[in-house]
């Protein structure tokens, strides 16, 4: 999603997409689904929900100005003072494994006991369309969404993180800025992993900006920030970055995200990396088409659908997940909500059909968003914030019924890892 952060006003880009733009949750561009062609309004900046550069207005040409935006290669160190893990030999992928393990051709990392058995591994790994535990446990992501770098009271996730923690998710992503430091980034993981969730840090300066991609994986592969990866490693994941890119083809996408898979583990980062789909996140054909090309240059990543689509029907979010299901893609849904970006109302989302799907096809989602930064996305017209004031307390509508209420809700499916509940695999 995207947002205009001067007021938090988020736009998402479900808004752009009956306009045939395309745009995504958490994007601070303002190009709306589809065609590519972000339409903002006489004011010039529509963001999208899942929350842009801080201060970021854009204009009709689509470029951003003022505010403060971060983005591109100046919010981000240069890899060249990147860290490898000590003893760490990559394999044909280029992905290299921690503390002395080998990696298969495809670059996986590998570890004793990954994926079965009560032998601990390095971390998270990701195993055909499923993710694993260091403990070889199955683990279904059920959680939410949190812009954590725009908190009010700081970046470090409270109290949001115990709030979130009470409807019993296993997981949160955390919305976080390459002008952020690694010592914030550390806190913030910290503290998710206090009360028990699963942190996934996502880089939102290059929403709908697919030119931006390397200088991600600039600030990713940091001396710095890979010493705080290695730390968390065994209880991490890593998204690379908010729907990067609006329209692009495959052979590019493709391209692009090998190249950024491969410096982030040359520079010693084992954990599963969660990839984004392009238009805004929502191009699921995209990863149905060039993922498995993906997943064979490096098995331990997951990819991300935005189902922020104007056509939200039972009927298609069926369709697609029996699709991704069937090509044992290893597919999560990283953002959704009730209803489109674009025109807000005029195109509802089935999410209880979702919620549904997803326990009967074992698919993890994070809904969008908690909402102690509020989205300015449809706020006259069904706004995305699950809350109304980022507390349990304060859950309602459909953020009620996603995270407690509904037969599938987070509350009712979400099962915490015995590594992240107890710390030990016994």
């Amino acid at each position: 999603m995207r947002v205009l952060h001067g007021s938090v006003a988020g736009w998402t880009g479900a808004a752009l997409m009956a306009l045939g733009l395309s745009a995504g949750c958490g994007d601070d561009s303002d190009d709306p689904q589809g065609s590519g062609q972000e339409t903002t309004g006489a004011g010039g900046g529509a963001s999208g929900a899942g929350g842009g550069a801080a201060g970021a207005t854009s204009g009709a040409d689509g470029t951003t100005s003022s505010g403060g935006a971060t983005s591109g290669a100046g919010g981000a160190a240069s890899g060249s003072g990147a860290s490898s893990s000590s003893g760490a030999t990559s394999g044909a992928g280029g992905a290299a494994s921690s503390s002395g393990a080998t990696s298969g051709a495809g670059g996986a990392t590998s570890g004793a006991g990954a994926g079965g058995g009560d032998q601990e591994s390095t971390g998270f790994s990701v195993r055909g369309r499923f993710l694993y535990d260091r403990c070889g446990e199955k683990v279904l992501l059920r959680g939410v969404n949190e812009m954590v770098v725009w908190l009010s009271s700081g970046p470090d996730g409270l109290p949001e993180f115990a709030e979130i923690a009470k409807t019993g998710a296993n997981a949160v992503r955390i919305v976080w800025l390459a002008t952020e430091s690694a010592a914030g980034l550390d806190q913030a993981i910290t503290n998710a992993l206090a009360q028990k969730l699963i942190p996934i840090v996502e880089l939102h300066d290059a929403t709908g900006k697919w030119d931006l991609l390397p200088s991600l994986v600039d600030y990713w592969t940091r001396a710095d920030v890979v010493a705080v990866i290695k730390k968390h490693e065994q209880s991490l994941l890593v998204n690379i970055g908010n729907e990067v890119g609006d329209q692009v083809d495959n052979a590019a996408w493709e391209a692009g995200y090998k190249q950024a898979i491969t410096r982030m583990r040359g520079a010693g980062i084992t954990v599963p990396l969660v990839i984004d789909a392009s238009k805004w996140g929502q191009n699921i054909d995209q990863l149905q088409a060039v993922g498995p090309a993906l997943v064979k240059h490096d098995p331990n990543i997951l990819l991300s659908v935005h189902m922020w689509w104007t056509d939200g029907s039972a009927a298609t979010i069926t369709r697609e997940l029996q699709e991704s299901v069937a090509l044992n893609l290893p597919l999560m849904v990283g953002e959704f909500a009730q209803h489109a970006v674009y025109e807000c109302g005029k195109h509802p989302f089935d999410y209880k059909a979702l919620l549904a799907r997803s326990v009967e096809l074992e698919v993890g989602w994070l809904a969008w968003s908690w909402g102690a930064v509020k989205n300015s996305d449809c706020q006259s017209d069904g706004p995305f914030d699950m809350t109304t004031n980022g507390t349990f307390a304060g859950l309602t509508g459909w953020g009620r019924e996603v995270a407690v209420t509904d037969p599938n809700s987070i509350q009712n499916t979400s099962v915490r890892p015995r590594s992240i509940e107890t710390g030990s695999c016994r």
